[in-house]
């Protein structure tokens, strides 16, 4: 007699098998789904999809808001890279498909025609670590899908980030492709040193009469798009110059879609002028009524700047084609079902490369190890560096190399211009800069207005918006004769009164709701992460009012803000309003300076600890909230280590002391019942 074990494995083998007869002779295609807040959910979606295109299926790489449940029936297989956001909540690129995943009109097997594997990021100084990743590959089994590979994860709080996962994960996709839909006999996967043509380029505008005359090359694939003794026209020659002469970026709107227009009123710096860092509070007015809550996030489009952009120009010997218009355009007739990759703005007729890299490349941003594979192939063989500078790319695209990726770009910051000055043998062609680039994405800021502070001056048909902004400009280690700058707060730095610009608006994470009116809460917010907190308080002191849930006088009763920051003369935000709250409104506000001359050194986690008494009558004994928000990384799990420890001093009914697994299991039941709630970033 057989083996139990032995049936079962025969038994699987049959089915694979079948599996694989049934794919015979079909078109094998992929679609690389993602859910990505900050983008790295992205990038890792789009390095699955380059793998997949090199094992021979017909890709497509989307966000997940982009398709509909029916399209998750068309292709062979599906991968999804998803991120987890808040308290474990999915990306917002994410949010429409999973409310229609978790439709109680689906049936069970909806989906057991689906195919799937799945890559999830998190970060393990929150609780929920992973869960957004988790609970879809959850819902997809529940609905039927069945996984052909086994699920992978990536922690942020890892020294080599979510990239040491990913790498073990991918190898071991690539395996389960190649087994459970193989290549046609005699077929074999692109090699890794094989150009990948993406599937769409940038082409010259169809004018050939005029192209002609201007004496511009037909064929696109020249390395340059005009001859050497083109000009640009003389009024794009006069905006560049005074561009230059200013190095301001445009004033022009990015045409982002379904972003609002909005208007600065105000950008005031608001920490002392001695003090190291330059936090602005930005006063803006939307020109439409959109209604926000507690939490809420303005998402700002950075630009690049006019000397950053030709310095790149010039590097890629671009200047016969930097001011010429261009178009998108589909590699091959199948490329036409991708959508393009500009598909989120709207694109002016007059487009130029010059336009592209100061509206929509992020040539400033610190590159990934993508960008240096595809830097690979654009080498010149005949310079004699060539052999150097691609074995150098080649260790950088290397993921078993991931230390010399980050000594390279992430310890010193250094930017994909200044990665080009250092390549000197390569000259992306301008066709592939939309594959080759990556895009520029919106930042997300925590809006520091809520209750009466949303409501215009300017009128009703109009919103306020506030948001606290630090300006990144942090040193570098190793390159010293540039300064670092963040890429989005360079350019937020420059906008003036009266500027127009467009701005995306996002819900956020905190859910707050008039009924929390019914417990007092605990916020704690060093730095900036006090903007969200201050949204929060004026609409506890709004909801009050309206509805007449708390006495006059006692809006805020029992609730406690706890700022930290470095001194209360160069950093502490918005110290007036604190102290005419506690007077008025009965707000509690302790504070911690980690740099004050007059004050012991003192954080947030400290507070805590000599405050334990109130954070237990909040936490236990009135069943309140606590809101976290400010940077993550080492402050979270140090404010979680200092309420566990207070709640060890709790003693029960039988007057034993909770124990430390029973204060932590009290902190994860909190963010179960939605009494956790935290914001980093």
């Amino acid at each position: 007699m057989e083996r139990a074990g032995q049936v079962d494995g025969k038994v699987a083998q049959t089915g694979r098998n079948k599996e694989i007869a049934q794919h015979k002779g079909k078109p094998r295609t992929a679609l690389i789904l993602y859910g990505s807040e900050t983008g790295n959910a992205q990038d890792v979606a789009e390095e699955v999809g380059r793998m997949a295109e090199r094992l021979r299926f017909d890709t497509t790489v989307l966000d997940l808001d982009s398709v509909q449940l029916r399209d998750l029936l068309k292709p062979t297989v599906i991968v999804f890279a998803v991120s987890t956001t808040g308290q474990g909540e999915l990306p917002q690129n994410a949010r429409k498909f999973w409310k229609t995943l978790l439709s109680g009109a689906l049936k069970p097997g909806v989906l057991r025609r689906v195919r799937f594997s799945s890559f999830g990021i998190g970060d393990s100084s929150y609780a929920r670590y992973n869960v957004a990743h988790r609970m879809l590959c959850g819902r997809m089994q529940q609905l039927g899908a069945q996984p052909f590979c086994e699920r992978g994860e990536g922690n942020e709080q890892h020294p080599e980030g979510h990239s040491a996962g990913f790498r073990e994960w991918i190898v071991q996709l690539k395996q389960k492709l190649l087994d459970s839909v193989p290549l046609p006999e005699n077929v074999e996967p692109l090699a890794d040193d094989e150009f990948l043509d993406p599937k769409w380029k940038l082409a010259l505008v169809e004018d050939n009469e005029e192209k002609r005359s201007n004496g511009v090359p037909h064929d696109p694939h020249q390395p340059n798009g005009m001859s050497n003794g083109e000009s640009p026209s003389s009024s794009q020659g006069h905006t560049k110059a005074s561009n230059a002469m200013e190095d301001l970026p445009s004033r022009e709107q990015v045409p982002v879609k379904d972003a609002h227009h909005a208007r600065i009123v105000s950008n005031n710096r608001i920490t002392t002028s001695d003090h190291f860092q330059d936090v602005r509070l930005l006063d803006i007015r939307l020109e439409d009524v959109i209604p926000y809550g507690p939490g809420a996030v303005a998402v700002v489009y950075p630009k690049n700047f006019p000397s950053d952009v030709q310095a790149f120009i010039d590097l890629m010997s671009w200047q016969n084609i930097a001011d010429i218009p261009l178009t998108q355009q589909p590699t091959s007739p199948l490329s036409a079902n991708t959508p393009p990759p500009l598909r989120n703005f709207s694109i002016p007729s007059s487009m130029t490369l010059r336009w592209l890299l100061e509206n929509v490349l992020d040539i400033m941003s610190i590159p990934r190890r993508s960008f240096f594979a595809n830097l690979i192939h654009f080498t010149d063989p005949a310079h004699p560096d060539s052999e150097y500078q691609k074995e150098r790319l080649l260790e950088l695209a290397n993921p078993e190399l991931i230390d010399e990726l980050w000594d390279y770009t992430t310890r010193p910051k250094r930017t994909i211009l200044e990665v080009m000055a250092d390549f000197t043998t390569i000259r992306i062609p301008w066709q592939y800069c939309l594959s080759t680039l990556p895009l520029m994405k919106g930042r997300q800021f925590s809006i520091a207005s809520g209750g009466h502070l949303r409501q215009s001056p300017d009128g009703p048909e109009k919103t306020r918006v506030q948001l606290l902004v630090a300006i990144a400009d942090p040193p570098s280690p190793i390159i010293k004769y540039r300064r670092r700058y963040g890429v989005c707060t360079r350019y937020i730095a420059t906008l003036a009164a009266g500027q127009q610009l467009r701005i995306g608006m996002q819900p956020g994470y905190l859910d707050a709701q008039p009924t929390d009116l019914e417990v007092p809460i605990l916020m704690i917010s060093p730095g900036t992460g006090l903007a969200p907190m201050r949204s929060l308080i004026w609409q506890r002191v709004m909801w009050a009012q309206e509805q007449a849930l708390r006495a006059p006088g006692k809006a805020l009763q029992g609730d406690v803000l706890l700022f930290g920051c470095r001194s209360k003369e160069a950093d502490y935000f918005f110290r007036d309003e604190w102290e005419k709250l506690q007077q008025e409104e009965s707000l509690i506000v302790l504070t911690a300076f980690s740099r004050d001359k007059d004050e012991p050194k003192r954080y947030v986690q400290d507070v805590i600890r000599a405050n334990g008494e109130m954070v237990k009558r909040i936490v236990l004994r009135e069943m309140g909230k606590i809101y976290l928000c400010g940077s993550s990384g080492n402050m979270p799990r140090g404010v979680r280590e200092s309420l566990v420890d207070v709640l060890q001093e709790t003693e029960g009914e039988d007057g034993e002391k909770m124990g430390r697994e029973e204060a932590e299991a009290y902190l994860e039941r909190m963010e179960r019942e939605g009494r956790w709630k935290q914001e980093t970033w």
